[in-house]
């Protein structure tokens, strides 16, 4: 539920722009699905994508990732913000496996 409360907060204040926003991170926690989005824990804290309407190309690379991988995530929104400790990504594009730093 509070992941329910956090999307609906952040769809408040998404804003669309040209501009791609992107973050890289270390999964840190096993990906969990609910009905309308995935959330797993990172370096850089916890993270909700919203997962309404992406295509199988984008549920099969998110589906991929794992615990310790290092993933780039690109998102639609024009900036990403923490609010509670939670990443929101409303607009996900795609995520892809990277190289450790």
């Amino acid at each position: 539920m509070k992941a329910l409360k956090l999307l609906a907060i952040a769809a408040l204040f998404s804003t669309s722009s040209i501009y791609a926003a992107t973050i890289t991170t270390k999964v840190t926690s096993k990906l969990e699905w609910s009905e309308e989005g995935a959330y797993f824990s990172s370096s850089k804290g916890d993270i909700s994508i919203y997962t309404v309407g992406i295509s199988t190309k984008q549920f099969q690379s998110l589906n991929a990732i794992k615990k310790g991988d290092c993933v780039l995530i690109t998102a639609g929104e024009s900036k990403l913000e923490k609010y509670q400790g939670t990443i929101s990504i409303m607009d996900f594009k795609s995520i892809k496996k990277v190289a450790c730093k």
